[in-house]
């Protein structure tokens, strides 16, 4: 097998693991694990959450290098599920360049279910309203603001604005909304509307993300994620902030 086309699919795994929001050691110990499956030497792997760059000696001794970047990251787990199991398989030596080629293809054609991403938006929005205090009015009119939260979102990707002003835009529509409610007596629980609903885009998992790297002594990926996790949480001070003073719903 030639080096350089055993290189392009593991460089592919590795841009995938990025794109779809892998751990910033798992990228880098994934890479380096398929590599050593072929036989090179001299790996390197440096990765934070949107590039890696990979350098290491070929089997005739040339040095080789590359770098990939991948831009509007999103997490897919059933996606990473795959990956894992392929870059096991790899470096175990269990297929040929033909059958990870074909392994990568089917990963990449699986499509997100967006229909079970809307039901757990509506299901999540409805159910952290309870638990913040909410009562069945509050929960249906949080599991509708779930339910346009999904719609604006989705379209907002598509036409791709910045995450940032993603998220301010989100939160002053869930705000509007959820104060519009309160405006016309629908509900009497505002804080837990609003509250409840914005569980929806807390950035989680990169702060969860943003602690494991840290401690795993990757200070550079670990602090970038953190910087964005605080960006994210005042984004969404400033939509519901905003909407809010606005409204009157701070009254």
């Amino acid at each position: 097998m030639n080096d350089i086309d055993i290189l392009d699919s593991i460089n592919q795994i590795g841009y995938l693991l990025l794109k779809h929001g892998a751990e910033i050691y798992r990228v880098e110990e994934s890479l380096k694990r398929m590599c050593e499956g072929f036989g090179f030497k001299n790996i390197e792997v440096f990765a934070i959450p949107s590039y890696y760059t990979l350098s290491l000696t070929l089997h005739d001794g040339t040095l080789y290098q590359t770098s990939k970047r991948s831009r509007n990251n999103r997490i897919h787990l059933d996606h990473l599920y795959e990956l894992n199991h392929l870059v096991r398989k790899i470096s175990c030596h269990e297929l040929t360049l033909a059958q990870i080629q074909q392994e990568i293809d089917k990963i990449q054609s699986q499509k997100l279910n967006l229909h079970l991403i809307l039901i757990g938006y509506i299901i999540s929005a409805s159910m952290f309203c309870v638990f913040f205090g909410g009562g069945i009015r509050e929960s249906i009119i949080s599991a509708l603001i779930g339910f346009v939260l999904y719609f604006a979102i989705y379209m907002m990707e598509k036409v791709a604005i910045n995450s940032i002003v993603r998220t301010i835009i989100a939160s002053m529509i869930l705000a509007t909304i959820a104060i519009s409610a309160s405006k016309l007596h629908l509900i009497s629980h505002l804080q837990s509307v609003i509250t409840g609903t914005l569980m929806l885009l807390v950035p989680g998992i990169a702060i969860t993300n943003s602690l494991r790297d840290i401690i795993g002594g990757d200070f550079v990926s670990g602090l970038s994620r953190m910087i964005e996790a605080i960006l994210t949480a005042a984004s969404i001070a400033i939509g519901v902030g905003v909407m809010m003073m606005f409204l009157g719903g701070l009254s």
